[in-house]
């Protein structure tokens, strides 16, 4: 994602709105420079992210405006697979014995500059010269950029757009999404980016989410979560008929950003580099990974049929909707939900307790941390569910969920899967 001084020379403000200045190619101009610099790019692979970013940046010759340069390059580079140089993990101990022999043999003398190397390499069982190349290769810089993706110009450049509309969030407070369609991807972001929401049915189809970081009421600058709502915006874009309208703060005013599917964004298209694409699962909590590692790896064939999902299917709540974290499915057909309830705040808890109400699911299995604080609101949370409550103290245990869904468990909405 691109940082503020990357975002903020192309952002204006008019009449109470905030907008970004978007890159457009002119006459073939831009598409052909950003040709180059993407051979340039893959010329440069196997080289330290450090030399590449400095091979990029010299080509600001070529160009009128630098901060665009420096923006596409921090776009292309994020895209590439960069990894760590053999023996980084060494870095730490290299630099402790070489400063500390520098330090045994203080004040330097004429003529001593290897002699610190040459009592670490000997402390270390080391060469000198490996010395010199492992001493801060665990720095950025230092770090491999063995991928370059093949992208297309205007891959590069739909790209560039895509990370300054998210740039400008890094100051939103909150986001309210809405959509025609690819609601799954839309829910999966949310819950992954770790968000506060609330989603209400549109009358005229889809949904409207409101976004805001976990503790937005209680701190003093809101805007702190504003790196999480940018995240959904990937997964947003690439649904039909998507809409973004976010309040964001800047120097002390609150303006308001939207976004549409007339920016120009370009859809999202798969890099053809060697990039590695990130785990498909990812957990919001320690809880949630727990779960589904116990049922992956300790039940075996008690499993019985079951498979455990980390879905994010909407679930009807009234005129809200509920995002259950797990769906546990038998070869059957039948399928139970599985939600964990942990605490963030008192209005958060009570929202929770509410769609549960409304939901009336006798096949949503609620797991809940029993050392919650949160006094008679626990007999009240059991007493509402309208199935069953399963207790953990350290970590929810899968034999127990796995019990109550081969009681609960009911055929599946075929319909629940759009």
């Amino acid at each position: 994602m691109l940082r503020r001084p990357q975002v903020e020379p192309f952002v204006v403000e008019r009449a109470g709105c905030v907008q970004v200045r978007f890159l457009r190619d002119q006459g073939g101009r831009v598409l052909a420079f950003l040709e180059r610099l993407l051979r340039l790019a893959v010329r440069l692979e196997g080289r330290p992210a450090g030399v590449v970013a400095e091979a990029l940046r010299r080509q600001e010759r070529r160009v009128r405006d630098a901060s665009r340069l420096r923006g596409i390059a921090k776009t292309l580079l994020d895209l590439s697979d960069v990894r760590p140089p053999p023996g980084a993990d060494l870095a730490s101990r290299v630099r402790e014995a070489v400063f500390r022999a520098r330090g045994a043999l203080w004040p330097p003398t004429p003529g001593d500059r290897l002699a610190p190397y040459e009592r670490a390499a000997a402390e270390l069982g080391l060469l000198v010269p490996d010395l010199d190349r492992l001493l801060y290769a665990d720095t950025p810089a230092a770090r491999l950029v063995v991928g370059v993706p093949r992208l297309a110009p205007q891959a590069l450049l739909d790209r560039y757009n895509l990370e300054l509309a998210r740039g400008l969030l890094l100051d939103a407070r909150q986001v309210t999404l809405t959509a025609r369609g690819g609601w799954r991807r839309i829910f999966r972001a949310v819950k992954l980016a770790r968000l506060m929401y609330e989603i209400a049915p549109r009358t005229r189809g889809g949904y409207r989410v409101t976004l805001t970081g976990p503790a937005a009421p209680f701190v003093v600058r809101a805007e702190r979560y504003g790196a999480r709502l940018a995240r959904v915006v990937p997964a947003l874009v690439r649904a039909p008929g998507w809409r973004l309208e976010a309040e964001v703060l800047r120097g002390g005013r609150s303006l308001i950003y939207r976004l549409d599917g007339r920016a120009p964004l370009g859809p999202m298209r798969r890099s053809g580099g060697r990039r590695r694409e990130r785990p498909a699962t990812t957990y919001d909590s320690s809880w949630e990974r727990d779960l589904a590692r116990e049922f992956r790896t300790k039940l075996g064939a008690e499993r019985d049929g079951w498979t455990l999902a980390r879905e994010a299917t909407p679930v009807a709540a009234g005129g809200e909707l509920l995002l259950p974290d797990f769906t546990l499915r038998h070869r059957d057909g039948r399928e139970a939900l599985v939600e964990l309830v942990g605490f963030w705040t008192p209005e958060y808890l009570e929202a929770k307790l509410r769609k549960v109400r409304t939901a009336g699911l006798s096949h949503l299995i609620l797991v809940v941390y029993r050392g919650l604080a949160v006094g008679r609101e626990a007999e009240a949370l059991e007493a509402a569910a309208p199935g069953p409550v399963v207790w953990f103290t350290d970590r929810p245990r899968a034999g127990e969920v796995l019990a109550a869904a081969e009681r609960v468990a009911r055929a599946a909405d075929p319909s629940a899967h759009r």
